[in-house]
């Protein structure tokens, strides 16, 4: 108890962090907005998650449950909130504070919930499967993005300027997040044992390892080296490492996450020339394609023991790629479920809560 506890606290502040590096890179007139619609959103969220969200996963009524069984539900919310503070930030600019009160509610229950069951639980059909997941490659950042992915399909580019960049700002940010992501990669490992240790070397490493990638890809495509690269190259790495931190070498994610370090810069590169897909925070493609490159990286390294252990290999291979697939299908049509609700909240339900920097037809 002591260790999620522990894991629990580094975490926090993470949370509440995200909102300050995404406001960020947002216009100077949607940044308050931004914030509060952020901030609505994650208070919600903790609303869910006590009504029915840590039990819809197979953990205890947070209400009524031991001490014991509370702290670990707590440390269940913050991989939660960490999912819904990264997708918000694609339309916190465009959707309103009613907008979140029907979205985030409907995508807990339709997308989150059922996949963190089904990969985390130890009824899950998938893990029971055999499919691998250490702290959230697919559960939390596969979702997200996915989830972004859909809803900048929904969005409007906003006419705002962007601020001149306060880097002390988003250096503190990212900071943050990476103290706190520590605990976020340490909780699954539950003691302060072997695995631990391994969890927390692996961790710094793929950081070095997607600064590396990262700083690389703007050499080559940019000829310069700014300060916004090295901040992105931490944030990659740590959402790489996720599905396999605990499951592999230190060399062995450090040129994982080196590939992711290369791979997101070019989506990123690509997803601001669509005219399809507006993404201001890119959210997709870092947390999407970081997650998939840590989740297929995973199944290279261990595909390495097919002739080994061919058939646990093989199963294995297969429930990591259902359970891609699965999460895939279900986000994608949870979320435009849930986007259709939360409209609905905003035009007809909830018109007359109106939250400053919104109209009432948001």
């Amino acid at each position: 108890m002591l260790f999620e506890l522990v894991c629990f606290l580094i975490m926090l502040p993470m949370i509440f962090s995200v909102p300050i590096l995404y406001v960020g890179m947002l216009g100077q007139q949607g940044q308050e907005k931004a914030l509060l619609g952020m901030t609505v959103a994650i208070f919600v969220a903790i609303g869910c998650w006590f009504a029915f969200g840590n039990q819809l996963i197979g953990g205890a009524n947070l209400l009524f449950g031991s001490v014991s069984n509370i702290i670990t539900g707590l440390v269940q919310m913050e991989f939660y909130l960490y999912a819904i503070v990264m997708l918000i930030g694609t339309i916190v600019v465009t959707k309103g504070c009613r907008y979140f009160m029907g979205f985030v509610p409907l995508w807990t229950l339709l997308v989150y919930c059922p996949i963190a069951y089904l990969i985390w639980n130890d009824q899950g059909w998938l893990r029971q499967m055999g499919a691998l997941d250490f702290s959230g490659g697919i559960v939390v950042h596969l979702t997200a993005g996915l989830t972004s992915l859909v809803l900048s399909r929904k969005v409007t580019p906003v006419n705002d300027p962007i601020r001149e960049n306060d880097f002390r700002t988003k250096y503190a940010a990212t900071l943050m997040i990476m103290i706190g992501w520590l605990g976020f990669n340490l909780a699954p490992a539950g003691h302060f044992n072997q695995l631990a240790n391994l969890v927390l070397v692996n961790t710094l490493i793929a950081v070095i390892g997607a600064m590396i990638g990262w700083l690389l890809f703007a050499r080559l495509v940019a000829n310069l080296i700014e300060t916004d690269d090295l901040l992105n190259g931490i944030i990659c790495g740590l959402v790489t490492s996720t599905c396999l931190v605990g499951y592999v070498r230190p060399l062995e994610i450090g040129l994982v996450t080196f590939v992711a370090g290369i791979a997101c810069p070019t989506v990123i590169a690509k997803m601001n020339q669509s005219v399809t897909f507006y993404d201001a925070v890119d959210s997709f493609a870092m947390n999407a394609i970081g997650g998939l490159v840590g989740v297929g990286g995973l199944m290279l390294i261990k595909f390495g023991d097919i002739f080994n252990q061919p058939e646990q290999t093989s199963r294995f291979i297969l429930a990591e790629s259902l359970a891609v697939i699965i999460a895939t299908a279900v986000t994608v049509i949870g979320t435009m479920i849930a986007h259709q609700i939360g409209l609905l909240f905003s035009q007809k339900l909830l018109l007359k809560f109106k939250f400053q920097g919104e109209s009432t037809n948001e």
